[in-house]
């Protein structure tokens, strides 16, 4: 059911207390939103909980009109704090809350905001692991089973309840299956739910959704019918990839159980990627379960490359009888793998780039080994490892452990020489060159030997008052002051983007 209006005021640790709409205090919560503005109604989509510390004065009839835009978006409660603008709750809310029929929730001055976001979130990620684990178990039901018409009846109809929506399944013959959830929809709803699926089996796609006025459908094209899913709040992308994956495990054979099982985990596994999906560590246990101690593999060539290093890794893995989870993209591939597989993954991609002429422009970074738990860490270890390895270093694989090791600055300066900068520089240079390469050789010399203009005069043979000379006339050209560290600096920069654009 995810989280509600009451799960928060039954937590003895907020302090809160609801002052209207008790009778609606099962409604969800799907994200918090604080607002000190007059009218926040444009920036919500539904569903939210509002907090705010009324620190905009409004008139009786203004609050009325808040609430009044406030119930037409369908947030789910108002949270007031109390103790920072006013002491306690205006009554005129209270009874605009009654009208409008919205809960609202006096917040004492003790309770931050940060504490009640964090609570929702953490409630929100718990049932979209709990709703991860339910599907999988019912695609592998599906899938390992004979799908008989009473154990896909079952099983989508634990799926209505899983989503609190209702299920309905058209079949190729123009026949319907409709389940009820929780909320169980009228016959117009139905019509409506039925016309979109309509519309979707003409459409190429595999899956869409829609809105309707405050019904969310989500259609997905099965083997022999198309699956509905119709609810009245939004989808979150977990929510999207378990009614997409039911519906591939509809026309499953079960010797594809296991692998469409690890497809669903390496999608969801992909949103946690993108942030759009926390990484919990109850969500990570579920979606790496048979990788304890891992490491990350970042790498990126053109699109149809990608392809084939995620079938190389899937493949090596595979030989070696280890676990491995793939998310391949356009552009890079991200992959798992149990640490102690490290050694022979770099074998095996080294001999696969070697005798693949797309895979030689790979540029592959591997993380350092880790427990599950730290895989943001490791993700970002195997971006940077990526990073290096894509300006051109070799070798091809770089391990994070490795990096140190790398001529970082060098590959800085390779990348920075174009930069609005230095290019102006470097060109101020350019042209002092050509008017006059002694007084620029001198001052490369007085910048190499870091300012000692007896040892700079000595590695160009000549005298320190002829150095000294040249090195005012540069000053008067280029317009800086060779005592300011920070215009030697810039010049230093620019004489090493000057060689790296010639090199």
């Amino acid at each position: 059911m995810g989280v509600t209006v009451a799960d928060l005021v039954s937590d003895p640790s907020f302090e809160l207390r609801c002052l209207a709409g008790h009778e609606l205090l099962g409604r969800q919560i799907r994200w918090v939103h604080v607002s000190e503005i007059g009218d926040p109604s444009p920036w919500l989509s539904g569903n939210e909980l509002l907090l705010t510390t009324g620190l905009v004065e409004r008139t009786d009839e203004e609050v009325f009109a808040f609430f009044d835009a406030l119930a037409a978006t369908r947030v789910a409660a108002v949270g007031y704090g109390t103790g920072f603008v006013h002491d306690d709750v205006p009554p005129v809310w209270i009874c605009a809350a009654l009208r409008y029929g919205i809960p609202v929730l006096e917040i004492p001055l003790s309770t931050p905001y940060i504490a009640i976001a964090e609570f929702v979130s953490r409630k929100i990620a718990v049932e979209e692991l709990s709703q991860v684990n339910r599907m999988l178990d019912v695609q592998q039901r599906l899938a390992q089973n004979e799908q008989t018409e009473a154990l896909v009846r079952d099983s989508l109809s634990k799926l209505a309840r899983v989503l609190d929506a209702t299920v309905v399944v058209q079949y190729d013959d123009g026949s319907l299956d409709v389940i009820d959830g929780v909320v169980s929809l009228d016959a117009s709803d139905r019509d409506t739910v039925v016309h979109e699926m309509q519309v979707h089996r003409g459409s190429a796609r595999h899956s869409t959704t829609t809105a309707i006025g405050d019904l969310y459908i989500h259609a997905a094209k099965a083997d022999g019918a198309t699956l509905g899913v119709a609810k009245r709040s939004r989808y979150s992308p977990v929510e999207q990839n378990i009614i997409g994956s039911v519906a591939t495990a509809l026309r499953l054979s079960a010797e594809s159980a296991v692998s469409d099982a690890l497809r669903l985990r390496e999608a969801l596994f992909q949103l946690v990627i993108v942030d759009e999906m926390p990484p919990e560590p109850h969500v990570i246990d579920v979606l790496l379960s048979d990788i304890e101690n891992c490491a990350i593999v970042h790498a990126s060539s053109d699109g149809a490359a990608s392809q084939v290093l995620a079938d190389a890794l899937q493949s090596t893995m595979g030989k070696a009888g280890l676990p491995c989870l793939v998310c391949a993209t356009s552009s890079a591939v991200i992959a798992v793998v149990p640490d102690a597989a490290i050694d022979s993954l770099r074998s095996s991609v080294t001999a696969l780039m070697s005798d693949n002429e797309n895979a030689r422009l790979w540029s592959v970074g591997v993380s350092s080994g880790k427990h599950r738990h730290d895989v943001m860490e490791l993700l970002r270890e195997a971006a940077v490892a990526h990073r290096i390895a894509a300006r051109g270093v070799k070798p091809a694989i770089l391990e994070y452990s490795d990096v140190v090791t790398v001529d970082s600055a060098q590959m800085w300066m390779r990348e920075a020489a174009d930069e609005p900068l230095l290019r102006e520089w470097r060109k101020r240079l350019e042209r002092a060159s050509g008017r006059e390469a002694t007084h620029v050789s001198a001052l490369r010399a007085f910048l190499r030997c870091n300012g000692a203009r007896e040892k700079a005069a000595r590695s160009l043979g000549i005298h320190r008052q002829t150095l000294n000379a040249r090195l005012v006339e540069v000053e008067k050209v280029l317009g800086v002051s060779l005592d300011e560290p920070r215009d030697r600096v810039l010049l230093w920069l620019a004489f090493e983007a000057l060689e790296e654009r010639r090199a």
